[in-house]
C-alpha cells in the first residue's frame, strides 16, 4: 500500500481541506464541522442541503479507520451510526465517502 492510501495520510489530508474550507468561508471560532460516513446518495443530499461541504472518497477498507482519525483530530466523540432498514432483506449501505458540513450553514 502506498503512502497516499493509508488512513493516517487520508485523515491528515482531509483535516487540511477542512481547515482551508473553513478559512475560505469565514467560519467563526464557535462553528464546527459535522463529519459523517456517507453513501453516494447521502453525499449528494448533504451537498444539496448544506454549503460548504467537504467530501472525499476513501477506500472501503480504510474508511472506518480514517473516520476515527478525523473525529479524533477534530476532538469529536464518535457516535455509532444506526441503520434502520426499511426492508429486512435489503443489503447494508456501502459507505464510500467522508462528508463534512456545518449544521448551521444551510443552503437557501
Amino acid at each position: 500500500m502506498t503512502d497516499k492510501q493509508t488512513a493516517h495520510y487520508k485523515a491528515s489530508e482531509y483535516i487540511y481541506d477542512l481547515g482551508n474550507t473553513a478559512l475560505e468561508n469565514g467560519f467563526k471560532p464557535d462553528e464546527h464541522w459535522e463529519v459523517q460516513m456517507a453513501t453516494a446518495a447521502e453525499k449528494k443530499a448533504f451537498e444539496k442541503q448544506y454549503y460548504p461541504t467537504v467530501a472525499t472518497s476513501v477506500l472501503p477498507e480504510l474508511l472506518k479507520a480514517t473516520f476515527a482519525l478525523v473525529k479524533t483530530q477534530l476532538n469529536q466523540v464518535m457516535k455509532a451510526q444506526t441503520v434502520i432498514p426499511l426492508d429486512r432483506f435489503a443489503p447494508e449501505p456501502v459507505y464510500e465517502y467522508l462528508v463534512a458540513f456545518n449544521l448551521n450553514r444551510v443552503r437557501r
